[in-house]
């Protein structure tokens, strides 16, 4: 076969990024849009099953992809959080997808760690909003930092490529993204009232 014809490890890295950046700000839409009705549900709709398709082609090509991603949606699905029918059908369809063809090729140990890391961050999201809590576990909790240190390690132990930390930085990335947007909306003020709203809220993210 003609070298040319195949994609370059550069491309095919920066696929992995974009398509993980793409499922965490999707995820993050879609879950407004149900949960806060800050976003259009119509668009959320229509938004799920282009992130399945996105989740289940990555996953079929890149079995490390699939695991990471399968770990994220273990610790959803066992924290809970699962709570509209969007995400409950897109992820009985992953499930379904995914275990029928990868649960063989999922490495163990990084599945393991990054579903209970994702629950500890999960379970202590939900302690951080509802309790007075120090700065350091405020952070650590309310930007879920446990899947990140749970990467690294794993990353550092050799048991996941380093592209996969980037990949998981650009999912959590794209996903935050999400909250510039989630401003309290004050329909009787000007826009540059809410302008204002919104650079103090962006000042405090990154405080």
């Amino acid at each position: 076969m003609n070298s040319s014809f195949l994609p370059s490890p550069y491309g095919y890295h920066a696929s992995i990024i974009i398509a993980f950046a793409i499922i965490g700000f999707g995820l993050k839409y879609i879950d407004d849009a149900f949960d806060e009705e800050l976003f259009s549900k119509n668009v959320a709709i229509l938004m799920a099953p282009i992130l399945v398709l996105i989740w289940v082609c990555l996953s079929l090509f890149d079995s490390i992809s699939a695991t990471v991603l399968f770990s994220i949606l273990l610790a959803v699905l066992l924290s809970g959080k699962v709570d509209n029918v969007i995400f409950i059908v897109s992820s009985i369809a992953l499930i379904v997808i995914l275990f029928l063809t990868q649960v063989v090729h999922f490495s163990l140990i990084p599945l393991l760690v990054l579903t209970v890391m994702g629950i500890v961050d999960e379970k202590g999201n939900d302690y951080v909003d509802s309790h007075k809590t120090r700065e350091v576990g405020e952070f650590f909790f309310s930007h879920r930092c446990g899947m990140k240190v749970g990467t690294l390690s794993l990353c550092i132990a050799t048991l996941l490529p380093w592209l996969y930390l980037i990949a998981f930085l650009a999912f959590d990335t794209a996903y935050e993204v999400v909250r510039i947007f989630e401003y309290p909306r004050v329909p009787k003020f000007s826009l540059p009232f809410k302008k204002l709203q919104l650079a103090i809220i962006v000042l405090k993210k990154f405080k």
